[in-house]
């Protein structure tokens, strides 16, 4: 199967675009548009994907206590994802998924950040991050009550390539950020469903040149989201979550998220 998705994104913080890396002093408005292409196939009776996420990017930035801001656009880093499924899940036809009853899964996945993104050495604020990214990650799920209900869970680490470029010639390394995250979700009939989220990160210290810029991250992210089955093929899914609990020295960050979906 294909799917194509459209989302909307606005995120106010204290980041970048790249929500792994901090800005310093710094208030940052973001409106990201996304396209995002999903292929599902068969991989040896299990579920595979692959997914290729375009975002393109307005950013505002102005830096705290000052009248010194930037306003840039253009696109973000590509993303490319590969997924495996490895217990339950299995490849069905449309007749067979019909007749399917929801089991527990577990499921793999790679996602590489490729830096094609907008960079300039010479700007405090980019959109793209100028280095390679790469996020393994483990997915579990379990349905509830004849799958009127699920809870899920992730975790995985993000792992960076030193920026060369950072602020015209310093080199910006990045120790890994592990992330888990755990969601509720609740189906209220066949075309609706609401879910509660919890996100939790710890890690990415930055260095620059070699020297910590004393940033190691230890933050938990609370949301809520849902989804609406327009048709047997088109959705449309809301999402929001905000920061609870940090480090004095971790940025504050709020993202609300829209997006379509369509499947053939």
């Amino acid at each position: 199967m294909n799917f194509a998705y459209i989302y909307y994104t606005y995120s106010n913080a204290e980041t970048s675009i790249n929500s792994a890396l901090p800005i310093t002093g710094a208030s940052v408005n973001s409106s990201i548009p996304i396209f995002r292409y999903a292929h599902s196939f068969d991989l040896n009776g299990q579920i595979a994907g692959i997914q290729l996420v375009v975002p393109y990017a307005f950013v505002d930035a102005n830096l705290d206590a000052t009248r010194i801001g930037a306003n840039v656009d253009g696109f973000g880093d590509i993303q490319a994802i590969f997924l495996v499924n490895l217990v339950g899940a299995p490849a069905l036809s449309k007749e067979a998924f019909a007749n399917w009853t929801p089991e527990p899964y577990l499921t793999a996945s790679l996602a590489v950040s490729i830096p094609t993104g907008q960079y300039d050495r010479e700007r405090v604020v980019n959109i793209g991050a100028n280095r390679w990214g790469f996020k393994p990650q483990l997915s579990v799920g379990v349905p509830l009550g004849g799958a009127a209900d699920w809870i899920t869970a992730n975790a995985n680490v993000q792992l960076f390539t030193n920026n060369d470029a950072y602020h015209k010639d310093k080199t910006l390394a990045q120790d890994p950020l592990f992330t888990i995250e755990a969601h509720y979700s609740k189906n209220l009939n066949k075309a609706l469903w609401v879910s509660a989220d919890a996100f939790y990160s710890y890690g990415g210290q930055t260095f620059v040149d070699g020297t910590s810029q004393d940033n190691l991250q230890s933050t938990l992210k609370l949301g809520i989201g849902g989804s609406l089955n327009l048709t047997p093929v088109d959705a449309i899914a809301v999402s929001w979550n905000t920061t609870v609990a940090k480090k004095s020295y971790t940025p504050n960050s709020q993202m609300f998220s829209i997006n379509f979906s369509h499947a053939w």
